[in-house]
């Protein structure tokens, strides 16, 4: 069986039961059609589950809305989604500490003492238990005072998807002198 056959039915599966009332299939929707490669589809899944209180697809929709993965780009909206994923009581703590680092990249954008401050204050608890290194480097970073582009891969995906839009290992990274 192909990926593609393989996740077809799984598409076929999870959408009888999302029919049926049982709304946390969603996500496995939008992570199927992730793999498949149809982003606008995957986006429009993932906001799907967001909107059931699915705080794990908040943090989904919210990395779509900032790098516009499947949607246009839209970082206020990507803020507001990072910001109900972090309050909600339905997310995992992994994807909880992915918001806190998304969203203090798209504050360090910014470039306000304010935003950098509270940039600052999510890493510290992104890293409190000191398993996300991405978030430990931007704090570093951001403590120092360095200025440089963040990292936005997203951790455990694969590399074709996880570094599709990252200004520092991505398609697009900089040349000046001292990028990476």
């Amino acid at each position: 069986m192909t990926t593609l056959e393989r996740e077809r039915r799984y598409i076929r599966k999870w959408r009888a039961k999302v029919a049926r009332g049982e709304y946390s299939g969603m996500s496995n929707i939008a992570a199927s059609y992730r793999i498949l490669e149809n982003f606008r589809l995957a986006a429009r899944w993932y906001k799907r589950a967001a909107e059931h209180g699915d705080g794990d697809a908040w943090v989904e929709w919210g990395y779509c809305l900032q790098h516009g993965v499947g949607t246009r780009m839209d970082p206020d909206a990507a803020e507001q989604a990072y910001r109900a994923a972090i309050a909600s009581i339905w997310i995992t703590e992994y994807a909880r500490e992915e918001a806190m680092y998304h969203l203090a990249v798209l504050l360090l954008n910014r470039r306000t003492a304010p935003s950098r401050h509270a940039a600052a204050e999510l890493l510290r608890s992104a890293t409190a238990d000191k398993d996300y290194p991405q978030a430990e480097l931007l704090l570093q970073a951001v403590t120092s005072s360095a200025d440089g582009s963040p990292c936005v891969c997203r951790r455990h995906l694969r590399p074709r998807l996880a570094k599709r839009h990252c200004p520092l290992h991505g398609p697009f990274r900089s040349t000046a002198p001292g990028a990476s």
